[in-house]
């Protein structure tokens, strides 16, 4: 006999050609009485003499009181609606005690765990060999008699014909953990025998090499988990669906989605069927958008067991499949079960039958995005402006906090912007400030962007002279002697000014704060260090230091590019004689590579290790007795490289106060036991001198001359940038647990909800909270107002900002329309920035908390990179941003890594897929869209121009 059961996205059939519970017990001996072990004998005299106890420890009715350990997380919510009322196909739960028991009695714990440790396959955690491992021991245990004598007892009293068997274990159908399709269910099941094999075949589905690998990747521990089953009559459905009380697609609370097709809703949920789609006004119930899907087959319980797929009659494919007198009823009832569980918006699946409405789930929606924003209009803050997201916003890629963008982006960033333009001698400080000038670093949509361009210098009297002491005659000659000195200056002192004088006083400034202990300073204290290590950070960004350092490698290699452009018909670029030089970020990744090795050493840790979710692998290094030299080398690593930022707003933590980052990469990490970051980075600098010998033969006399000295000087200045970046964000190290601790004050105060509030509040106002709370006050109509700021903040990380916003002058306006024109609907163009081709599927990863959905062997594609994101590097063949040029951070860490990359695409994140087979082509700065798998890994091809089949 056969039977149907669903999981993930697929719907398989198995055979039952011995029940599993009639096979012999790997406990049973010669001690037994009439075929059954004294065990059974003394549980089967038990239940007879005490059968209520028995039957309620192991079986409870559908509307028993909620219980999530005891039910699992679709009992859990079955018992809920029950309970309120509304309609539910009758039955029973059987408690996770049951599935307890079962283990119990199997001597299974223990035999488990040890089959269920992972393997490492291709530098990747597989738990297929796992799986199987378990399933024997699964399939060769006997269910006990108590359990199976409740279950005989509850399905007897059901009385029905045709059952459901639906698992439900303890970590599904939460808020953020769903689950949905990990476990599996029984359909139309006939018999008591086939009953107790779904049940015990629900067990064994906690442990499919799917469920395993999805715990072991949201961190839940396999041994704390446990599985409940849910019995029920099976309804004869005519029509069944999904509908969600909120749009999971776009956020929208004002819509409900209902997805409709014949038969059962397995055909939905499993994607076999193109449902009728309907988009529902819920304040009205009426039909706002309706889509008639195709529906070519249905799901139907079949004669003898399980299921069937049968065709759908023309006609009826082309109907709609539900009524909208049943819609309407349908969607007021999801109105009332949203309420029920709190107005927490609901995924509910449901079928009809003779006309009746039945409930069959009901779980919140995950990962639902926050409502949409209307009305959001794209335009510069004042007439005129012209705005970009390069250099220094290229490190800001989410909305920014309101007191980031106020004290940093237009207080201290403006004020040393404005310190550096004036020592170019066209501007006086006052006509860099506002109102005078614009806001250089400057928002829309809370997103920051950079103004392109520069205030109105600086006005004189009609009669003003300069140099008018100097004869006429010897003007043309000072001004060719002021252009020298400027360059000499520039060549010669900007780097020594960077190094050493810039960089020692940021650094002795964070120092200086640093000392101060959070919970032992004054709130004029606190007000203080928040305000001068937010100079400390923009003087270190303008005045003297990482803006000369970029400056310089940003010319030097602009003038080998251009050199190269004109020079070699295209066939030699800047980043080919540029890869593989080292980078304080590079260093940082070997040092947590040797941390790795680390742990490989030792056989009893490494196992350990893999067998551990990364949320948990510091905490094991922790307790582990292996555990001391890796955690030695992590804590050198953190203090050395831990400043690392992944956004430069100050919001935002960095590597070191999210540990979980940390644990992401170096797991990773300990899973590639081939790869060696150092022979990799030999292997790009050869190819980088095998280029240079290439080309030396290439150029011939003057033009070779003027290619060694533009490489010469590129080469001598590119590893500044760099190496200045590195530093950024060592002052909001110290900045943050200040504010934190000034913002925990505020709360105590009544001032804020939370401390992290404070990063909302702009500087006037914390400055008047401040003074509030000197006087002993709190101001509680902050609370709503930093509440509503931080919920716009997360709206609007879904809207999607264009490069460039405003119209653009004519000294930029053809270059922009150029970009604006790029992208087709198969290729998109950006920056080339690092050389090579190659085709790969894409690891989609936009923000930090992503970082452990990236595939080794995949190519990175995401908004931007910072120091921070370099750990995923190592994994990656290829590299495509939205914005960055070429010297963003991600086009030098790509060289360093050799792999190519394409930056300041603009929508790569929004026209690719995660999974999506592309071609980055690093030379000529196009990404291929395709759709075509590949099952054999990367195809790279380093040196050539065209696009890898």
């Amino acid at each position: 006999m056969h039977f149907e059961h669903r999981g993930s996205a697929r719907r398989g059939r198995f055979e039952l050609p011995v029940p599993i519970h009639s096979r012999p017990s790997p406990r049973q001996n010669c001690f037994s009485i009439r075929g059954k072990s004294v065990i059974e004998e003394l549980t089967i005299l038990f239940h007879n003499r005490f059968p209520f106890h028995m039957t309620e420890l192991f079986i409870r009715p559908l509307g028993t009181n909620p219980s999530l350990e005891q039910l699992g997380g679709k009992g859990n919510s079955l018992a809920g609606l029950v309970n309120a009322g509304f309609i539910v196909p009758d039955g029973f739960h059987i408690t996770t005690s049951a599935y307890r028991r079962f283990l119990q009695e199997n001597d299974l714990s223990g035999a488990l765990a040890e089959a269920a440790a992972p393997d490492v396959v291709k530098g990747a955690i597989s738990f297929e060999a796992a799986a199987a491992r378990v399933q024997t021991l699964i399939e060769d245990a006997v269910m006990p008699m108590e359990v199976r004598q409740a279950i005989t007892s509850a399905f007897e009293d059901l009385a029905a014909d045709r059952v459901a068997v639906r698992s439900s274990a303890t970590a599904e159908d939460l808020p953020g953990l769903s689950f949905a399709g990990q476990q599996d269910t029984y359909l139309h099941i006939r018999g008591l025998d086939p009953l107790l094999e779904a049940v015990q075949r629900c067990w064994g589905s906690l442990w499919t090499a799917r469920a395993m690998g999805y715990r072991h990747q949201m961190g839940i521990s396999q041994s704390e988990i446990a599985m409940a089953v849910v019995v029920q009559t099976m309804v004869p459905a005519e029509v069944s669906g999904v509908l969600f009380t909120a749009n999971p697609t776009t956020g929208a609370r004002d819509e409900m989605i209902v997805n409709a097709s014949y038969g059962l809703g397995e055909a939905i949920v499993s994607g076999e069927v193109t449902p009728d789609s309907y988009v529902i006004d819920r304040t009205s119930l009426e039909v706002k958008e309706a889509v008639i899907g195709a529906k070519e087959q249905m799901i139907v319980g079949s004669e003898d067991q399980g299921t069937v797929i049968r065709k759908v009659r023309d006609t009826d494919r082309l109907a709609e499949s539900i009524s909208r007198e049943a819609l309407e009823e349908l969607t007021a009832t999801a109105l009332k079960i949203e309420s029920h569980f709190g107005d927490l918006p609901q995924d509910i699946e449901w079928l009809i039958a003779d006309g009746k409405l039945w409930l069959l789930q009901s779980r919140p929606i995950t990962h639902l995005p926050p409502p949409p924003l209307t009305e959001v209009r794209w335009e510069p803050p004042e007439p005129s402006a012209y705005l970009g997201r390069s250099q220094l916003v290229e490190h800001i890629p989410d909305p920014v906090s309101t007191l980031f963008e106020d004290l940093h982006m237009k207080r201290s960033l403006q004020y040393f912007w404005g310190r550096n333009l004036t020592r170019r001698g066209q501007h006086d400080f006052v006509d860099t400030q506002p109102p005078a000038s614009f806001h250089v670093q400057t928002t829309v949509n809370g997103y920051a962007y950079r103004h392109l361009g520069e205030p109105p210098r600086t006005g004189r009297a009609p009669d003003y002279r300069p140099r008018q002491w100097v004869p006429r005659a010897l003007r043309p000659g000072l001004q060719r002697w002021q252009r020298r000195w400027m360059n000499f200056k520039m060549f010669n002192l900007w780097t020594p000014e960077w190094r050493f004088i810039s960089l020692p006083r940021y650094r002795r400034e964070v120092r200086r704060w640093e000392a101060l202990v959070p919970s032992k300073a004054t709130p004029n204290q606190l007000w203080a260090a928040i305000r001068k290590l937010s100079e400390a950070e923009a003087r270190y960004w303008y005045h003297g230091g990482v803006w000369n350092a970029f400056s310089l490698t940003r010319g030097t290699e602009s003038q080998l590019h251009n050199f190269l452009q004109e020079n070699s018909a295209g066939r030699f670029s800047s980043g080919q004689f540029l890869s593989g030089l080292r980078s304080p970020a590079f260093d940082a990744h070997v040092a947590l590579w040797r941390v790795a090795n680390a742990i490989r050493e030792d056989k009893a840790l490494y196992k350990a290790a893999i067998a551990t979710s990364p949320w948990h692998l510091l905490s094991m290094l922790a307790e582990h007795p292996s555990g001391e030299r890796p955690r030695r080398l992590l804590d050198v690593y953190i203090k050395q490289y831990g400043h690392q930022i992944f956004t430069l707003d100050f919001v935002e933590p960095s590597e070191a106060d999210d540990p979980d980052s940390i644990a992401q990469s170096l797991y990773a990490l300990v899973l590639q036991a081939d790869y060696d970051p150092l022979a990799r980075q030999r292997e790009v600098s050869k190819r980088r001198r095998d280029q240079e010998l290439e080309a030396i033969g290439f150029f011939e006399g003057d033009t070779l001359r003027e290619f060694r000295r533009l490489l010469r000087r590129a080469r001598r200045y590119y590893p500044n940038r760099e190496a200045a970046m590195f530093h950024m964000g060592r002052a909001w190290t110290v900045l943050r647990p200040l504010t934190m601790e000034l913002g925990q004050r505020l709360a105590d105060v009544g001032t804020l909800h939370a401390a992290s509030d404070v990063f909302f509040l702009n500087l006037d106002e914390l400055g008047r909270a401040i003074r509030a709370l000197l006087a002993g006050d709190g101001l509680p109509e902050y609370r709503q107002l930093t509440v509503s700021r931080r919920s716009l903040r997360e709206a609007r990380r879904w809207l999607n900002p264009p490069t460039h916003v405003g119209n653009p002058p004519p000294w930029i306006s053809r270059r922009v329309n150029q970009e604006d024109e790029r992208n087709s609907d198969d290729q998109l163009k950006g920056s080339p920035v690092s050389p090579g081709t190659v085709t790969a599927p894409v690891s989609l990863i936009l923000s930090p908390s992503e970082f452990s959905r990236m595939k080794p062997g995949s190519i990175l594609v995401c908004p931007t990179t910072t120091p921070a994101w370099t750990q995923l590097f190592p994994q990656a063949v290829g590299l495509v941003t939205d914005i960055g040029g070429i010297l963003a951070h991600g086009s030098i860490v790509a060289r360093e890594y050799g792999i190519p990359a394409v930056l300041g695409v603009g929508d790569a994140t929004r026209r690719i897929a995660d999974g999506q087979i592309i071609t980055v082509d690093g030379n000529r700065g196009l990404v291929t869209l395709a759709q075509v798998e590949s099952n054999t890994g990367p195809l790279t091809q380093q040196d050539e121009t065209t696009t890898a089949e």
